[in-house]
């Protein structure tokens, strides 16, 4: 049986352990273990990431990004499990079109991932989703109006997560924006709390485990903090309308980058320990695709920056551990009952090497080759092991297309 020794996270703290793995879980956690172990010495030994919210773009967009090098992208940024969205190209909104897309990619994940299914006015049930997406923006066809939401909150109970895309569809105005700023006019931060305030109410009297997606305002967060799960992405804490790009349109994103001080308070409420989940949204376009602002499809790649940046932040103390571990591990570990996100006897074996000495500039890891904060500083996962198997060793992908596995 494998035995990893180092400096192990457990129980909120840095402590000198061994884990014994065996049949990819970890089956018992010592002091010391003489002889026969793999010892990292003073190297951080983390639980691997889980990233609630991706688009690997798989089928439909495969020119964009396909299972393969979304989930292998992720595997390198220190990511083993992933869930991913329905928006494809078909809408996966039938468990007909699920099971296709299930089958299609069943052979190209190099990390675990669930699926969700879409919603489209009424609920179709399906047992091997990790859970459903409704966008209430009317940007596709996975769309609920706030009466069909409020019914598939009811008939849905607390059986699988519901992730809301809050924005308000008749609040959007279409098209016209030839900026950031301008693209968040057409979509203000009135849009999602209008959003937000109606699913609170509705959800007062139900027991839906709803997930409000990419929270952009801290308005919102007095909202929802205590009530609804929610999330933020990397890019609503980092950029925000007056940031500058290679090309303007890289920043264009659903919800949009808010002002410099909206951005800042989300910030700030984030360090402090007040948003439960980061999420990537990674959804990435091509850079032909963002060369024209008005008719740029919205969405930046962000699965191979999430991890490495806030990496960065712990070893420049903005964050500690603690939080890392709480937005990327424990959270959406429990909000989707996934095995995974701590070192206990049980769990999946999947967890990081760190050493935090080896600061680098990040780098495009997407199949759409390009990445907003590129260039930027990050901190690598040196090792990555998916089930107690090795995926990353020295930072390259050594892992197989395949090993990932569909978790409902």
């Amino acid at each position: 049986m494998p035995v990893i020794c180092g400096r192990v996270f457990m129980n909120g703290i840095l402590t000198n352990a061994c884990f014994i793995i065996e049949n990819g879980k970890i089956v018992g956690v010592k002091k010391s273990v003489e002889g026969g172990k793999k010892d990292y010495g003073n190297a951080v030994i983390f639980p691997a990431a889980i990233d609630i919210h991706v688009h690997f773009r798989e089928p439909g967009f495969e020119y964009k990004e396909d299972f393969f090098t979304g989930s292998r992208a992720a595997a390198m940024a220190g990511v083993t499990c992933v869930m991913d969205m329905p928006n494809n190209e078909p809408p996966v909104i039938s468990q007909r079109i699920f099971a296709e897309k299930a089958r299609k990619i069943r052979y190209k994940a190099c990390v675990d991932y669930g699926l969700y299914m879409g919603i489209k006015g009424r609920v179709e049930k399906c047992d091997d989703c990790i859970g459903y997406k409704v966008f209430l923006s009317g940007d596709n066809e996975i769309f609920c109006s706030m009466e069909e939401l409020n019914e598939a909150m009811k008939e849905l109970g607390d059986s699988k997560p519901l992730a809301i895309h809050a924005e308000v569809k008749e609040c959007i105005r279409r098209g016209g924006a030839t900026n950031l700023r301008e693209h968040e006019r057409n979509r203000g931060k009135k849009c999602e709390i209008e959003a937000i305030k109606k699913i609170v109410e509705m959800s007062k009297e139900m027991k839906a485990k709803i997930h409000i997606c990419h929270v952009t305002t801290p308005d919102s967060i007095k909202l929802l903090k205590g009530k609804v799960s929610f999330g933020v992405t990397l890019h609503h804490l980092l950029f925000s309308y007056k940031s500058e790009f290679l090309k303007e349109a890289m920043g264009k994103v659903n919800p949009p980058l808010r002002g410099e001080e909206e951005r800042g308070e989300l910030y700030r409420k984030f360090i402090k320990g007040e948003i439960p989940i980061l999420e990537s949204d990674h959804a990435p376009h091509t850079l032909e695709e963002k060369s024209e602002f008005e008719t740029a499809p919205s969405g930046m790649p962000g699965v191979d920056a999430t991890m490495p940046l806030m990496l960065r932040m712990v070893k420049k103390g903005e964050i500690d551990l603690q939080l890392l571990h709480r937005v990327m591990c424990l959270n959406p570990a429990k909000l989707f009952g996934v095995n995974k996100g701590v070192f206990e006897r049980g769990k999946d074996a999947d967890f990081i090497v760190i050493d935090f000495g080896v600061i680098k500039q990040l780098k495009a890891l997407s199949k759409c080759g390009w990445s907003c904060y590129e260039g930027m500083e990050a901190i690598y996962p040196k090792h990555v092991y998916l089930r107690g198997e090795k995926i990353v060793d020295d930072y390259e992908f050594i892992g197989d297309a395949g090993m990932g596995r569909m978790i409902s």
